[in-house]
């Protein structure tokens, strides 16, 4: 048990005593931040996402956030990728920790319909089709070497390494993952509106498990094939880099949901990394009455720790933001993840108020304010 002093910035859940240890082996230390983007046609599915204005532009959200995280600007599209309502995306929150950090940022490219305008990690995958036809994935065996590869080579560069994701309609085919493997048997995963559409998500995953011939639990021992029926490219990519980079260095999984797939595949592939894995998200998920996420981490594995930031934008001037505080966008792009990274290699100096003013400072940009 470590005798690490959190600040208020920052709080842990689940394993607590576990999520200190990994945390004070990496305080102060130096860390790299990487995120895959990844298209899944399934995003198209009227109502499935809100990661964008409407079906036809989630395609593009993913490349948006990766633009906008390296160039602070879009370029495969006009404007920032927003949520129906102006709401901007959570990757001005990851750009904020990764400024106020000066943290390495890597791009790896899972799989996209709309590849973006910037250099990137290739790992071989391809756009993903919807998990209705029970075949989403391709490549997914030579995505995960790939991305086991990168990992194993950015953990020879730093301390700690981030994860994370933009992959709209991630959500739905993270349920599908973690159903076909038996992780879950109810819809407990989140949504980026507060109205969480879980009964038509529940009836897609269903479809699509029956498409693909499963039933729940099915794959438990076999995530990949999973992942190749009913998830999306994002997964293989993420899973390869926490096991390789996990096998040198502590793992900071950033993210929601989404992510709870890939600690769910890795768990099922490599225990091992459970001594160096921990997930970083945000008090706006973690506090979500609309899903779960301790459950669904404790049905992955018991010993796995959370830490979240304690974002709070319910005094922001933007209404664009304030939207965080009712219930919508609540993680993505490794928002949750950037900012506890952030404050564990300022070892506390980085505080929610300096990200908040750094997100302020973003937003009108972006918005020429």
């Amino acid at each position: 048990m470590s005798d690490l002093e959190l600040p208020p910035s920052i709080s842990v859940c689940g394993n607590t005593d576990k999520a200190k240890e990994i945390l004070s082996r990496i305080w102060g230390k130096k860390g790299v931040f990487t995120c895959t983007v990844g298209n899944t046609m399934t995003s198209t599915i009227p109502g499935v996402s809100d990661a964008g204005d409407t079906p036809d532009l989630t395609l593009f959200t993913p490349a948006a956030d990766a633009e906008m995280l390296v160039l602070g600007k879009t370029v495969c599209m006009k404007g920032i990728p927003i949520n129906p309502g102006g709401i901007p995306t959570p990757a001005t929150l990851t750009m904020a920790a990764l400024q106020l950090s000066n943290m390495p940022l890597y791009i790896v490219n899972g799989g996209t319909k709309i590849k973006p305008n910037i250099p990137c990690f290739e790992v071989g995958g391809t756009c993903g089709g919807s998990i209705l036809s029970g075949k989403a994935v391709s490549n997914v065996q030579e995505c995960f070497k790939m991305g086991k590869i990168l990992g194993e080579m950015l953990s020879k560069t730093c301390d700690f390494v981030v994860i994370s994701e933009s992959c709209a309609g991630g959500t739905t085919t993270a349920l599908a993952v973690l159903m076909a493997m038996g992780v879950l048997k109810e819809n407990l995963v989140s949504s980026s509106s507060p109205n969480n559409p879980k009964e038509l998500k529940t009836k897609i995953v269903n479809d699509a498990l029956a498409a693909a011939g499963i039933k729940i639990g099915d794959l438990a021992k076999d995530p990949l094939k999973a992942i190749e029926c009913v998830g999306d490219p994002m997964m293989p990519a993420n899973v390869g880099i926490l096991i390789g980079a996990a096998k040198n260095v502590p793992v900071i999984v950033g993210g929601g949901t989404q992510m709870a797939a890939v600690m769910a595949a890795t768990v099922a592939l490599d225990k091992s990394v459970l001594n160096n894995m921990i997930q970083g998200t945000t008090r706006w998920l973690v506090n979500d009455p609309n899903s779960d996420m301790r459950r669904i981490v404790d049905s992955v594995h018991p010993d796995i720790p959370i830490a979240y930031v304690n974002m709070d934008y319910s005094e922001s001037p933007y209404e664009g933001l304030q939207a965080y505080e009712w219930g919508y966008i609540k993680e993505g792009v490794g928002c949750g993840g950037s900012s506890v990274a952030a404050i564990v290699q300022s070892a506390g100096n980085i505080t929610c108020a300096d990200l908040l003013d750094r997100v302020h400072s973003i937003y009108r940009k972006l918005l020429d304010i």
